[in-house]
């Protein structure tokens, strides 16, 4: 099943298993915006996606904001 996490930015991460997606969206939060994910954070993100019913819109950055 294909999992899609969209970023604040507009990038969308697509990934069919767990571990793709993480690597995806860790490197994207590095490259574009210099945010350094733990797997753990990327996981906690798609969790919330999955509870919303889908793609988590509120962003990558917003997730990093909440523990601020």
């Amino acid at each position: 099943m294909d999992k899609v996490l969209r970023c604040e930015c507009g990038f969308e991460v697509h990934a069919d298993e767990e571990t793709e997606l993480v690597a995806r969206v860790r490197r994207h939060a590095l490259e574009a915006h210099g945010m350094r994910f733990s797997p753990h954070e990327v996981l906690r993100v798609a969790f919330h996606a999955e509870l919303d019913g889908g793609t988590w819109q509120q962003g990558l950055g917003a997730e990093m904001h909440e523990d601020a």
